[in-house]
């Protein structure tokens, strides 16, 4: 039995809003996870690692890519289902930008978490051992930094109805 509040009735146009408002909120809640996610990556990299840090790291690497996945599919709800109608989003030249940053992100995220998952030294047995993960990683990583800034001020200027 479905709960009545999510519940969307033709006679209740007001529970659209309702279902829009949980999926806003949950998309928000996973943009959140999604960015404590990488700076926590951020901050535990450092030039070389060792075996047991490398394991952490992959693993906070695969949860935020869920969270990334999460966060797109959340992304499409709010464009093409509930809330506002897409052509409102298609047509705006802010979501189109802030589309294009956040594909970039994942690109960079993804490219990073393939160069961690496939390091050479990774299955070492020696648990003191050292793993090199180089200045590109963190490079990379800091690159993150500055999308993370520019995709909310994208979709703040875009909730206030700029670029439609």
């Amino acid at each position: 039995m479905q709960s009545p509040c999510l519940q969307v009735q033709a006679d209740n146009p007001g529970g659209t809003h309702m279902l829009a408002a949980i999926v806003g909120g949950i998309h928000l809640l996973l943009v959140l996870a999604l960015v404590v996610g990488i700076l926590v990556i951020l901050l535990a990299s450092a030039e070389q690692v060792s075996a047991q840090d490398l394991l952490a790291i992959q693993r906070v690497y695969k949860l935020t890519g869920v969270l990334l996945v999460l966060v797109a599919i959340a992304g499409l709800i709010l464009w093409l289902w509930v809330g506002k109608p897409a052509a409102f989003y298609s047509n705006n030249p802010v979501f189109h930008a802030k589309l294009g940053l956040f594909l970039l992100l994942g690109a960079l995220f993804s490219y990073n978490a393939y160069r961690v998952h496939h390091l050479p030294g990774t299955h070492t047995t020696d648990p003191d051992a050292l793993i090199p993960l180089g200045n590109t990683h963190r490079r990379l990583q800091k690159a993150l930094i500055p999308l993370l800034i520019a995709i909310p001020v994208l979709a703040y200027l875009m909730a206030r109805g700029i670029g439609y």
